[in-house]
């Protein structure tokens, strides 16, 4: 009896087991039932959101925790899509709707689409004043959007409210000193900058713009201070020092520009624009052994400009070594055809080499390379002058002289007969000026035409007239 008794409450016992163990077991209904999934192609690798039970004042915590660690993990085309799909949900409170669209705002930054960025974080930002929150933020990330699209106003709106916000802000001036100094706003540049070395003044980089500054509003003798402090601090750039050694080069300081320049190639010596200052003062002192020595520094350097071959060739030159400049000239020449230098100091060189058929060549190329540049309008501007000072002798030298540049430019032949017109009694040069600007000019220049035909018809009876073309030329 005892053993039946025993042996009965070991199977109810068993019974409250099971029936705990189905109560407790869970649904797989429930557990294959998968989240909300976005049918929506996304090149983007997804990103795992587990469910959270913590209870919270508000449900919208969880996606927006869950957006921005896609955002983290650059999942930039995914955190738009889901926001734009959610962002007019109307059960969003204001704290969560203003975190979607900065949200958004800083995804549409990331994939470079400004002008949405925008949009986006102004609606943030119209939500936060609304509830009486900073906007600090928001502010700072829209000037930045703006600096990206070139728009300096708004740009400088926008981190002035960061700046009012904080005042003590390097970051804020510096950015606001940016943006001031991209749009050419050297004064307000100026200001924020000289500020920042106010309160720094061991940062060379801030140095260096408000020399720049200076640069901008033409006041030279500051800007070669500034960069001279920016120099100090900061020797091993090349911008600082190229900035400084020209502006010691304008103002004939060439030595302390030359200084400037090797204190910076100890520091950068792969620089070719640093190897290509330091020829160019050697060059100007006519230190023509150091420039050359340093403008083949240039080439080894990386700048194998047309204007670097062609000084190299230039210092052989001068210095009589004709061979030795011959291949550079010739380098120089393929780089760069319209430099009439380099066909003048080839015309010298093949000369110097007693090759008088290249030397030529290359000589009257370079006479017809000057004549087609602005010496020949200089030449004829000069005539016009000289014709109304009445100094009529200098006046047809000028003219003939850039006839002679310029033999197929007609208009020449009309100031020619124009000046023989007016200053002399035989009219016969006139006419025969006239008559070849008419036959050179048969479709072009309506109006001189014109006035020569007219003029020419009226000196014909004065032609007749005189006894035989007494010729004033």
């Amino acid at each position: 009896m005892s053993t039946l008794h025993d042996f009965l409450w070991l199977l109810l016992a068993c019974a409250w087991v099971c029936a705990g163990c189905v109560a407790t077991s869970p649904d797989p209904t429930r557990e294959a039932r998968p989240g909300p999934v976005d049918a929506r192609p996304d090149s983007t690798r997804s990103v795992p959101v587990d469910r959270d039970t913590t209870r919270r004042p508000s449900g919208d915590a969880g996606p927006v925790q869950a957006l921005r660690a896609a955002y983290r993990e650059g999942a930039y085309d995914a955190v738009v899509r889901r926001i734009r799909s959610r962002r007019r949900d109307d059960s969003l409170h204001s704290s969560a709707s203003q975190a979607l669209h900065v949200l958004l705002g800083r995804a549409e930054q990331a994939r470079g689409r400004h002008a949405a960025a925008i949009d986006a974080l102004n609606t943030a930002r119209r939500i936060a004043e609304g509830e009486g929150r900073a906007t600090t933020a928001i502010d700072w990330a829209l000037g930045e959007s703006h600096a990206a699209l070139y728009r300096w106003p708004e740009a400088a709106s926008a981190f002035e409210r960061v700046l009012s916000a904080r005042p003590e802000d390097r970051a804020a001036r510096q950015a606001l000193a940016e943006v001031y100094r991209r749009a050419q706003r050297w004064s307000k540049a100026r200001a924020q900058y000289a500020r920042l070395v106010r309160a720094d003044a061991s940062n060379g980089r801030w140095w260096a713009r408000l020399g720049q500054c200076n640069l901008g509003l033409n006041q030279t003798e500051r800007a070669r201070r500034h960069f001279g402090k920016a120099h100090r601090r900061v020797p091993q750039s090349a911008e600082v020092a190229l900035s400084l050694s020209r502006l010691h080069r304008a103002a004939g300081h060439l030595d302390a520009a030359r200084r400037v320049v090797d204190t910076t190639l100890t520091h950068q010596s792969g620089d070719p624009r640093l190897w290509r200052r330091r020829a160019d003062l050697a060059f100007e002192r006519e230190n023509l052994k150091r420039a050359r020595r340093a403008y083949v520094r240039t080439l080894a350097t990386g700048d194998s400009s047309a204007t670097v071959y062609r000084r190299i060739g230039l210092a052989d030159v001068r210095r009589q070594q004709y061979a030795r400049a011959l291949p550079f000239l010739r380098r120089s020449l393929r780089r760069d055809s319209s430099h009439a230098r380099t066909t003048l100091y080839l015309g010298v060189t093949y000369l110097r080499l007693d090759s008088l058929r290249r030397a030529s060549r290359y000589l009257q190329n370079t006479i017809d390379q000057e004549a087609s540049g602005p010496i020949t309008d200089a030449l004829a501007h000069q005539g016009a002058t000289y014709s109304r000072r009445g100094n009529v002798s200098a006046a047809l030298e000028a003219y003939k002289t850039a006839r002679r540049l310029r033999p197929g430019r007609a208009e020449l032949d009309f100031r020619l007969a124009t000046v023989y017109d007016e200053h002399y009694r035989d009219k016969a040069p006139a006419a025969r000026y006239c008559r070849r600007f008419l036959r050179a000019h048969e479709g072009g220049l309506p109006e001189l035409r014109r006035y020569a035909m007219s003029r020419l018809k009226a000196l014909r009876p004065t032609l007749h007239m005189q006894q035989g073309p007494a010729s004033s030329e």
